[in-house]
């Protein structure tokens, strides 16, 4: 059975196509416990990986994919992140970001590779536009760009539908992160349905 090997996978978007392919299996790692509900999900830390990585090979055979998303926080340039922040503070200094999850990244793919036998293995590294300049040494420039994601490694041209646009770019964002859930709307509707007003008891 062929397996993706999702690394920083966070909520799995990376790999949901592939989690409801029932041919393919998924191996989502992750080190937020919050996160341990994600279905295929493994609270393993990738800066560790050599306490897991060549036991889960050992498991599952080599994967046919990775995809890996570091955090980006280190890379963005919003406003708050802290790439602008230290602008702020000293616009001379040269900033430099953690790299050790991206190159953690880089080394458990590597080892993928060497165990791999020349079967061929896709790999993919995702990251923000920020990241382009930091990864350039490493990785040189990006292979593809979809919407804001930035994509490095080796893989297949892949082909969105016509017209995708990501939620980034869709006007009614703001909205849609501003929804109020669900449950504080039956909540609301519980106690007003149940509320007693003065004129109940006259």
């Amino acid at each position: 059975m062929p397996w993706i090997l999702d690394l920083c996978s966070g909520l799995g978007g990376a790999s949901q196509a592939f989690e409801d392919d029932p041919i393919w299996s998924v191996v989502r790692v992750e080190n937020n416990p919050i996160l341990s509900g994600v279905a295929s999900t493994r609270l393993w830390d990738v800066l560790e990986w050599m306490d897991w990585l060549p036991g889960l090979i050992d498991e599952k055979g080599v994967p046919d994919l990775g995809w890996a998303s570091p955090p980006c926080l280190d890379f963005s340039t919003a406003f708050e992140a802290p790439r602008a922040r230290a602008h702020r503070a000293d616009p001379l200094a040269e900033y430099e970001p953690d790299m050790s999850i991206v190159e953690a990244c880089i080394d458990i793919f590597q080892y993928i590779i060497e165990r791999s036998d020349g079967d061929g293995f896709f790999w993919i590294i995702e990251n923000v536009h920020g990241a382009c300049q930091y990864f350039l040494p490493e990785l040189g420039k990006h292979r593809q760009k979809l919407g804001p994601f930035y994509l490095w490694g080796v893989f297949p041209t892949i082909l969105l539908p016509a017209g995708w646009t990501h939620s980034k770019a869709d006007p009614l964002r703001p909205n849609r992160r501003a929804l109020i859930p669900l449950e504080v709307s039956e909540s609301l509707l519980d106690a007003i349905s149940t509320q007693s007003t003065l004129a109940d008891w006259i």
